[in-house]
């Protein structure tokens, strides 16, 4: 039984993917790493740090979170005003009050408050974890458990809603539904999830009724 809708941020919400590159391109270039923007895009929905990390080799923790500090300054200055993606409210009205909401993100926590704040929704999720808040990023599930464990809600009672092949992976390695939105990468890199939709406004309550029935 469906209890529990919990949200990706970046590329669900907000249409903030580039922005995340760009910023990661240029903070890293800056700091000797010599990278593509092309490079840190394949870098998916992993945490700046461990993106950092693998692009930096030798660094100190220090550094890297002086790094991560400098890329979130560039995103707040340029996500002000920013609109929900098409699509995104519509679905977010659907089912609040009738499931339990969450969200999980990449992003660090400041960010994820800052982006609901942006959205006129704060306060509507009872769980909200950034990369901040966990010690292993997506693909790893740890994220996804530790909502499910705030919510009092078991992984199998769970939808996710992402748009990336790491949070797919992420969200059914903790054992839970997941629909993927085209926002950002294109069908074939979300076959994974159990539906995939080219904007979240196509979902009806059936429909979601009906992947827990399967």
């Amino acid at each position: 039984m469906l209890r529990a809708v919990i949200f990706d941020m970046d590329g669900v919400m907000v249409d903030t993917m580039d922005m995340h590159f760009d910023a990661a391109t240029i903070v890293l270039n800056r700091a000797g790493a010599k990278v593509s923007r092309e490079e840190v895009s394949r870098l998916d929905s992993t945490r700046s740090a461990d993106g950092f990390r693998r692009f930096l080799k030798g660094k100190s923790e220090d550094d890297i979170k002086k790094l991560v500090a400098e890329k979130y300054e560039w995103l707040f200055s340029r996500s002000r005003g920013l609109k929900p993606i098409p699509g995104f409210l519509e679905f977010f009205f659907l089912v609040k009050g009738k499931y339990r909401l969450a969200v999980v993100s990449s992003s660090v926590k400041a960010f994820v408050q800052h982006i609901m704040s942006e959205l006129s929704i704060t306060g509507s999720f009872e769980v909200l974890l950034g990369g901040d808040d966990i010690s292993k990023g997506k693909p790893d599930p740890e994220g996804y458990f530790l909502a499910a464990k705030k919510l009092g809600v078991a992984p199998a009672e769970c939808l996710v809603i992402e748009d990336s092949l790491y949070g797919i992976m992420s969200a059914k390695a903790a054992g839970m539904k997941v629909i993927a939105v085209t926002n950002t990468y294109d069908r074939n890199f979300l076959l994974d999830a159990d539906l995939i939709v080219d904007s979240l406004a196509e979902i009806q309550i059936a429909r979601l009724e009906a992947l827990f029935r399967a």
